[in-house]
């Protein structure tokens, strides 16, 4: 039986999908798609984290780990691992390839592309899979994050939290010298403290989880829906001006990014009912765009400028989220008909009304 579906989460869902699909796009300075941009105080990604918190299954009395939700988060992150070299390594090195150079293509660049050998994504191919890779983290220990009280809890969410704006100014560091990381910092990744920040959302979620049921949390953030979009439109003009950038120096001003997220899906459903309906049918979606949407991203670029780090003109950048977001759920559609069980394991894609009629019968 599947769970009844949330209509502002699964607005918040696609809304937050297609707002990283902006993020990842050129964002000329002064123009709709950089201040969008910066009102998110990229919070994007930690809502999706704070929300596999809350959705995580309760842990089995005497379950230390959890091998079902390993696995099910494992297949697809390999599965978009290898889609990503497959479509976009030859993109990264057309110049090679020109030449018949072939030597950038190395059984190291498989253990590379999935993180194994270092967790710096940086000028790779699949840099959103980063999210898949820390989740399978979270999803593997989360019985014994779920056996913590919820003082302890809230303790490590606060830990994560501080860790993480310090944590931010050393991989700052790293990132300037990641190509050095054969000599020795290949473990001292340019993704730690967003991990680390990520943490703080997940055990946020079980948190909330355990106090409060869809009803309650409903109820609690259409109460307060205004309040973080307005702090958010209040807090906009002074990092815009003061070039504070990138916020996500600071973790309080990526959770307020969250629970605007949260504020404009609560809106939208309240103020735009029949807008938040239409696009709440495609929150199931959310993860296949998120994983798609580089690659239709650098695949646009090169057929655009001619190179895989080309950059879009402002036109250009401001009709590529919508036409990405348009061929995405497209393709999305379109598989989900034809191969409804590959969907479900690698697009965790919900059953179809079909198929599920199948079974019970």
């Amino acid at each position: 039986m599947s769970a009844k579906r949330i209509e502002w989460i699964d607005f918040c869902r696609i809304y937050t999908a297609f707002c990283v699909i902006v993020r990842h796009c050129d964002r000329h300075y002064g123009f709709p798609a950089y201040i969008a941009d910066l009102f998110n105080y990229r919070s994007l990604i930690f809502f999706f984290f704070l929300m596999a918190g809350y959705f995580t299954h309760r842990a089995a009395v005497g379950q230390w780990v959890d091998w079902q939700r390993t696995r099910q988060l494992l297949f697809p992150y390999l599965f978009w691992t290898l889609i990503s070299i497959v479509a976009l390594q030859p993109l990264m090195h057309l110049p090679q390839l020109a030449n018949g150079d072939w030597t950038w293509l190395s059984p190291r660049l498989l253990f590379s592309e999935t993180g194994l050998v270092s967790w710096c994504y940086w000028d790779f191919s699949n840099v959103p899979l980063w999210f898949l890779r820390t989740l399978l983290i979270f999803a593997f220990v989360s019985p014994i994050l779920q056996r913590m009280p919820s003082k302890v809890m809230l303790c490590v969410i606060l830990i994560a939290f501080a860790a993480s704006d310090v944590l931010c100014q050393v991989d700052g560091e790293t990132a300037a010298s990641h190509h050095d990381a054969r000599h020795g910092i290949a473990w001292l990744p340019f993704r730690l403290y967003e991990s680390v920040l990520a943490l703080g959302f997940y055990m946020g979620g079980l948190l909330i989880r355990r106090h409060a049921d869809g009803e309650r949390l409903t109820a609690f953030a259409r109460s307060y829906a205004w309040a973080p979009v307005l702090g958010s439109l209040l807090l906009l003009p002074v990092v815009y001006f003061t070039g504070f950038y990138p916020p996500v120096q600071s973790s309080a001003l990526v959770l307020l990014g969250v629970a605007t997220t949260i504020g404009i899906g609560c809106l939208a459903e309240r103020c735009l009912p029949r807008f938040c309906h239409f696009a709440a049918q495609w929150g199931s979606a959310a993860f296949f765009v998120y994983v798609t949407h580089f690659i239709l991203l650098r695949w646009l670029r090169v057929i655009l400028t001619g190179k895989y780090g080309g950059t879009l003109t402002p036109l250009q950048a401001a009709m590529a989220p919508w036409c990405i977001l348009a061929v995405s759920l497209l393709l999305y559609t379109a598989l989900r008909r034809l191969f409804p069980r590959f969907m479900q394991v690698f697009a965790l894609a919900p059953a179809s009304r079909c198929s599920s009629s199948k079974t019970q019968a």
